[in-house]
């Protein structure tokens, strides 16, 4: 009984430890049909197509700013952008502060219906 609550208590602790690495990301705006590629900006003027802003895309930068572009860039296809623009990194404040990478969702006028 002992060794069943004591492997118990480790499964939980490794399930905690795990949980807190996942990095999340959050979207404000719209849905369209997912799309296969995305392209990357890091500045609105270097858009030579006209686009319409869909939505705003943040992660947390804590490990690897390589792998949270990837997890904007793996979330606007999903959310059907034709492009990203990365903003930014900024903090979330307070004497813990996190990191986090800021992005626009856009979609290029010629392909969005109706926009």
């Amino acid at each position: 009984m002992k060794t069943l609550k004591v492997n118990f208590l480790i499964m939980l602790v490794s399930a905690t430890i795990l949980s807190s690495c996942a990095a999340t990301i959050s979207y404000v705006g719209d849905t369209m049909t997912p799309t296969t590629n995305v392209d990357v900006f890091y500045a609105a003027k270097d858009v030579k197509k006209e686009y319409k802003v869909i939505g705003h895309l943040f992660t947390q930068t804590t490990v690897n700013e390589n792998k949270a572009k990837q997890r904007i860039i793996d979330k606007a296809k999903k959310i059907g952008a034709d492009g990203v623009i990365i903003i930014g990194v900024d903090f979330t404040g307070g004497s813990d502060s996190t990191p986090f990478l800021k992005s626009e969702a856009i979609k290029y006028k010629n392909q969005a219906a109706g926009l």
